[in-house]
């Protein structure tokens, strides 16, 4: 298998600043930390997408993908990813957040994979990303991610596996890429200390060496360094999870 591509994603940097009123300095600041790519919300600049093209530019960074919610517009996101030159879109929110209905599970993921077929046809790919509560017993038994995993149609959708809610949601991440290669093909990488405190990658609870070393078993296109939110300015928190990427031969 190739080498995954490497991004990161820029809501380490939404708790400090204004996003799109200062994303000049936000890119100027990626760059600088060592990253070529990055991954944004679905409507990113979706009022001005030259902008942000002409500053993409500007810092020689490129987009990874996108990343939504289940209410995304899909002609509004293929449209920015046309802009952005990427093919890559993430969704979140599966079963209400939290919710404990396998019926909403159901048609969620179903909804899902709507999206895939549409962004499909022209292209694109869709990534379901997980957090913690998917690992939850819901009201039939099943764990929310198993009666994703069992509705998810390979075809149009696949995982964007978050590592650390993986590891929140009491799994070992090594074994859950492990066991489900053939439906992973974006990876988020992310470290946490204590109940939920985001730490630079390398600094915290999460097998992430490992995690990197199981790459090669998978067919990865792109591995995302993402942090919720730093205790640091984002930028050195950027750097200092580049440096451990580059230190672990990414």
């Amino acid at each position: 298998m190739s080498t995954p591509a490497l991004a990161a994603q820029l809501i380490v940097f939404s708790s400090q600043v204004d996003l799109e009123a200062q994303m000049d300095q936000v890119l100027a600041g990626v760059h600088a930390a060592g990253f070529e790519a990055i991954e944004c919300g679905s409507n990113q600049f979706a009022e001005a997408p030259e902008a942000f093209v002409k500053l993409l530019e500007k810092h020689q960074l490129r987009v990874a993908g996108l990343h939504g919610g289940l209410n995304l517009e899909p002609d509004v996101v293929m449209r920015l990813l046309d802009h952005y030159q990427a093919n890559e879109l993430c969704i979140s929110g599966i079963g209400g957040w939290e919710g404990t209905s396998s019926e909403q599970f159901r048609a969620d993921t179903q909804q899902v994979n709507e999206i895939g077929r549409i962004l499909a046809r022209h292209g694109y790919h869709v990534h379901y990303h997980n957090h913690a509560y998917e690992f939850a017993r819901l009201d039939n038994g099943q764990t929310g991610m198993e009666v994703i995993i069992q509705e998810l149609d390979p075809a149009v959708a696949d995982l964007c596996v978050d590592v650390a809610w993986v590891h929140i949601g009491g799994l070992d991440p090594v074994e859950f890429l492990r066991s489900n290669r053939e439906r992973i093909s974006y990876v988020h990488l992310k470290d946490y200390i204590d109940n939920r405190r985001w730490v630079e990658l390398g600094s915290g609870v999460v097998p992430l060496a490992k995690v990197v070393a199981t790459m090669p078993e998978l067919d990865v296109r792109w591995m995302v360094y993402e942090q919720d939110s730093s205790d640091k300015d984002a930028v050195d928190s950027c750097a200092i999870s580049h440096a451990y990427l580059r230190g672990l031969g990414v």
